[in-house]
C-alpha cells in the first residue's frame, strides 16, 4: 500500500528510484524472530523516512521485507539504502538493491492500491543476489544518480554481470566500502551530537511507518485453547478450537468468550491491530474436575 497521500493515479507512471530492503532467508526463520527484524528494520527506516517528504515517497510492505519508491531524489533513496545497510551491519540480515524506472499503481484482487513497474519488479530480482550486508544497485541507478550527485555516484563501483529466473541480465554495481567507511566516519561526528533526537524521532515516527505498511490489512486472531472451547467474538458463535485456529477480523476491539460445558465462560476484550496477529492462550481445567468444579461453584454461589 502507499504511503504517500498527496500521490493519486493520475499522477503515476512516473520515474523513480526503488530500494529494495530483503530480510534474508527471512521465510524459513520462526515467527517471533520474523517479527523481531521487521521491527528493527522499520525503526531503522523511520528517522531516514522523516527527511524525505511524503509526496516524494511511496513504500509497500514485502513479503521479506520493505520496498521504498523515492520520486525525482536519486539522493535520497541511496540515504535510504545505506540506512538498512547499516541495519544490516547491527544484526539485520538484509540483501538491498536500487533500480530506476517507471512505475505506476495498480490495485490487487482485493481492491487495495499498490505499485507495479520495471522499477519495482527489476529491484526485487536484484535484491536477490545480494547477500547478507550487501547493497546492489543497477546501472540506471547509477546514471540517474550520477546527474544528480556525481559525488556521490563515484562510490559505486562495477560488481558484475548477473542473470535472473528470466534470463534478463543485469549490470550491477555495488558500495566502495572504503569510500563508504569515509563517509561514514563524517556521519559518526554528527550522529553522536544528534544521538537524542534520533531516538526521539524514531519512537515518534515508527507507529506511523507501522499504519501505512499494514492500512488495510485484516487483522488476525488465533486461538491456543487447551483442551477445547465455543468461541464467540462480539456475541457471535464462530465455532470450537481446535479445530478453528484463528479468524480474520476487522482492526479495532471486538469482545471475546470461550465457553465450555459445565464451566463459567471466560471473557476478554482484545484491541486488535491491523496485520498482526494476537495470540489467545487459555487453558480450562481437566475433564476429571468438570463435576466438583461445577458443584462448588454453585455452593459458592448459593
Amino acid at each position: 500500500m502507499v504511503d504517500s497521500p498527496n500521490v493519486t493515479p493520475e499522477s503515476l507512471p512516473t520515474l523513480a528510484s526503488v530500494v529494495f530492503a530483503r530480510i534474508v532467508e527471512f521465510t524459513r526463520r520462526p515467527v517471533a524472530e520474523q517479527a523481531r527484524l521487521r521491527a528493527q528494520l522499520e525503526a531503522a527506516l523511520a528517522v531516514t523516512l522523516a527527511s524525505v517528504a511524503r509526496r516524494n515517497r511511496l513504500m509497500l510492505d514485502a513479503p521479506d521485507g520493505i520496498a521504498i519508491a523515492v520520486l525525482a531524489d536519486p539522493v535520497a533513496a541511496l540515504d535510504i539504502a545505506e540506512r538498512c545497510l547499516n541495519a544490516s551491519v547491527a544484526g539485520v540480515p538484509l540483501a538491498i538493491a536500487i533500480n530506476h524506472g517507471a512505475i505506476r499503481m495498480a490495485a490487487d484482487p482485493s481492491g487495495r492500491q499498490g505499485l507495479i513497474g520495471d522499477a519495482l519488479g527489476t529491484a526485487s530480482a536484484i535484491a536477490h543476489f545480494a547477500g547478507p550486508s550487501r547493497l546492489f544497485v543497477s546501472r540506471a541507478f547509477r546514471d540517474a544518480l550520477a546527474a544528480a550527485s556525481p559525488s556521490r555516484a563515484v562510490t559505486l563501483r562495477p560488481a558484475g554481470i548477473f542473470t535472473d529466473a528470466n534470463v534478463r541480465t543485469h549490470e550491477l554495481l555495488a558500495v566502495d566500502l572504503r569510500a563508504l567507511t569515509k563517509r561514514r566516519r563524517n556521519l559518526v561526528i554528527v550522529g553522536l551530537a544528534a544521538l537524542i533526537a534520533i531516538v526521539v524521532a524514531t519512537v515518534h515516527f515508527r507507529p506511523a511507518v507501522q499504519r501505512a505498511l499494514y492500512a488495510g490489512k485484516p487483522a488476525i486472531l488465533a486461538f491456543d485453547v487447551f483442551p477445547e472451547g465455543e468461541v464467540f467474538v462480539d456475541r457471535i458463535a464462530r465455532g470450537k478450537t481446535p479445530p478453528l485456529k484463528m479468524l480474520e477480523l476487522e482492526p479495532g476491539p471486538h469482545n471475546v468468550e470461550l465457553r465450555r460445558k459445565n464451566l463459567p465462560g471466560l471473557r476478554t476484550v482484545v484491541d486488535l491491530e491491523p496485520g498482526r496477529t494476537t495470540t489467545l492462550e487459555i487453558a480450562f481445567p481437566p475433564d476429571e474436575g468438570h463435576g466438583f468444579f461445577h458443584r462448588l461453584r454453585n455452593w459458592l454461589t448459593r
